[in-house]
């Protein structure tokens, strides 16, 4: 089971614990998806810690081109330290027993996006908030800072304003 910490700490905010283990599950049992998924999302779109380190072990297994299944991965969160003798190894089947096929990944992917970009608007509407109440700049500057922001977050980047 998912460590839930990282949920209890912070507000509700918006993710999908099943698409995120589809996600990882689908890459786990076919590594010709790796790719794919590759190009769409980030470790910052996953937002259970213990998922964001999996995926971050399958990009840079990927960006080798080191083989990636069950067994590689908890081989290589091993060496690089993110390993629970406890739960990685039965966190990495339960990803490929609740992941049937992988045909659909691309869905999963889609919605790990959507939450993670609705985590990007709820800090930037906190930042847009901020710059509001501290007066600082006019309306015109604010919205060209606000708008710069909205559009960095859609773009999955941090705008520096």
């Amino acid at each position: 089971m998912a460590n839930n910490t990282d949920a209890l700490l912070t507000p509700s905010m918006p993710h999908s614990p099943q698409a995120e283990q589809a996600v990882l599950g689908s890459m786990l049992i076919d590594a010709d998806c790796v790719k794919d998924v590759m190009e769409q999302l980030r470790p910052d779109d996953f937002y259970l810690k213990q998922n964001r380190e999996i995926f971050e072990t399958i990009y840079s297994m990927f960006v080798y081109s080191k083989p990636i299944d069950g067994v590689t991965v908890a081989g290589e969160m091993e060496k690089n330290g993110t390993y629970d003798e406890n739960t990685t190894r039965p966190y990495l089947a339960q990803l490929m027993d609740v992941t049937p096929t992988s045909a659909n990944v691309m869905e999963y992917v889609g919605i790990v996006r959507d939450k993670a970009l609705l985590r990007a608007l709820y800090t930037v509407a906190g930042e847009i908030s901020t710059m509001v109440q501290a007066g600082t700049g006019g309306s015109s500057s604010v919205l060209d800072a606000a708008e710069q922001k909205i559009y960095a977050a859609r773009r999955g980047r941090s705008a520096q304003c």
